[in-house]
């Protein structure tokens, strides 16, 4: 009994206090961000004062290798992370790409140190077929394993279906400053916790074959999160931005985290649905002055609606917190969108005129697909690797003029593949819906699919 004990003591330790013990420090990553029809954005953590080289080539035999030229050693002010800006790529077109260190051997002018692919994006407007992944909410090694590696099971059940993925959309909650302790409010508490997921080893594989793309949410600070600016959501920013949010589309206002871009005629819009919320504790919440985008993003989300309601076949919304009012929650009414009922119902009166247009979210640990009152569909997805809720649920069906098309409680790992297909017939497009879970044939298979149907939109 006391060997048992011991035992599950350490294992305690081990995963709680991991971070402390293993930091990270010597971490190199190199992915791609962000990809455009003619540009990609790489982000690269390399900690070493070595200077560095980036050479690219279209994927294929014999295909020549060309230089983006010379590279400084990021420093420790951004934790030796830095992004560059490969340009003047072809659309549609597979690459390769190399981090080399100019830094001679014997043997060598230069050392490999990491390798990344992606594909562009084709030309805007053009009809299209894309597949991109979807979902939440990761803890490294959870449910917990006894191990000198660990993982993150749900990135390395992506990795089966990751040949095929255009980008995956990571909805917030990458990290969790608070869970299972909150250990400061320092940059350094924020870094190591980015380091952390960066060093599994799925985590490393799948980033580096497929572009993936971030909003953050609550646990990238602390649970819900919703004091705007105050203490310590400048500190949490500044390791964000090091690790996810500077390899992001560019924002079209300058120092926000919402932003929009295109593939092929298909839109996307990202909320930030965290800085600019109402305070809780004024009791505003309730009013109908109430607000998650504030003024400058709601007016920039709407005029981006006028922007693409008739120049893309499908267009997307992420949020890093449901839309649905079917969650119930003792802390729905004040975290998710139920909270903010007269702006909620401002952005659908809006929405429902908008063909072809869904709502993508995260954050509740459970999956559901919503018909919303204004007809549009949001798929929420989540965790991608993290506790679920096995025998309590607030999940309500059918609530507040929605219908429920699937709910789905169990399972530490869920997540989603969206195919799009506004190539076959350009002016009705179809979308799928598939996901997966490791519950079903080990995420091999999808546990559930629904197609849904497009409109014309011209």
């Amino acid at each position: 009994m006391l060997v048992a004990q011991l035992a599950l003591f350490v294992m305690v330790l081990d995963f709680v206090y991991r971070p402390l013990v293993f930091p990270g420090k010597d971490l190199v990553v190199f992915r791609p961000g962000y990809v455009s029809h003619e540009a990609a954005k790489l982000h690269i953590r390399y900690p070493r004062q070595e200077h560095l080289e980036i050479r690219y080539r279209a994927s294929g035999q014999n295909m020549p290798w060309e230089s983006a030229g010379g590279l400084d050693p990021p420093t420790e002010l951004t934790d030796f992370t830095t992004t560059v800006d490969l340009v003047n790529l072809r659309p549609s077109t597979k690459y390769q790409v190399e981090l080399l260190s100019s830094q001679a051997t014997v043997r060598a002018d230069a050392v490999l140190l990491e390798t990344a692919e992606f594909k562009t994006a084709p030309m805007p407007h053009s009809p299209t077929r894309m597949r991109f992944g979807t979902g939440s909410c990761i803890k490294p090694n959870f449910p917990y394993q006894l191990t000198t590696s660990p993982d993150i099971y749900g990135f390395a059940s992506m990795l089966d279906h990751s040949d095929n993925l255009d980008m995956i959309m990571f909805m917030g909650d990458f990290i969790y400053a608070d869970v299972p302790l909150y250990f400061g409010t320092t940059v350094e508490d924020y870094r190591r916790l980015y380091r952390q997921v960066y060093m599994t080893k799925s985590a490393r594989r799948l980033v580096s074959r497929v572009p993936m793309l971030h909003v953050y949410d609550d646990h990238e600070i602390k649970n819900n999160w919703h004091n705007q600016n105050d203490a310590p959501m400048g500190n949490a920013m500044v390791a964000y931005n090091e690790y996810n949010g500077a390899p992001n589309p560019p924002a079209e206002l300058p120092g926000r985290s919402f932003y929009n871009f295109t593939h092929g005629n298909i839109a996307f819009y990202a909320w930030d649905t965290r800085r600019y919320r109402t305070r809780w504790e004024d009791g505003s919440e309730k009013s109908s002055e109430a607000t998650m985008l504030g003024d400058e993003q709601k007016t920039d989300f709407i005029r981006w609606l006028a922007k693409v309601n008739h120049t893309a076949a499908v267009k997307f919304v992420i949020s890093s917190v449901p839309v649905t009012t079917a969650w119930s929650n003792f802390d729905s009414g004040q975290d998710t969108w139920r909270g903010y009922p007269t702006e909620r119902n401002e952005i659908l009166e809006l929405t429902k005129h908008v063909p072809n247009l869904f709502f993508l979210s995260g954050d509740r640990h459970e999956m559901a697909a919503v018909e919303l009152p204004s007809g549009n569909i949001e798929f929420s997805t989540s965790p991608i690797s993290q506790f679920t809720f096995p025998f309590v649920g607030k999940f309500k069906r059918n609530v507040d003029g929605e219908k429920t098309l699937h709910y789905r409680r169990p399972g530490h790992v869920k997540y989603g593949i969206i195919d799009v297909d506004t190539q076959t017939d350009p002016d009705i497009p179809r979308i799928t819906y598939s996901l997966y879970t490791t519950d079903v044939d080990n995420g091999l298979r999808p546990a559930w699919t629904y197609e849904a149907k497009g409109i014309p939109w011209v």
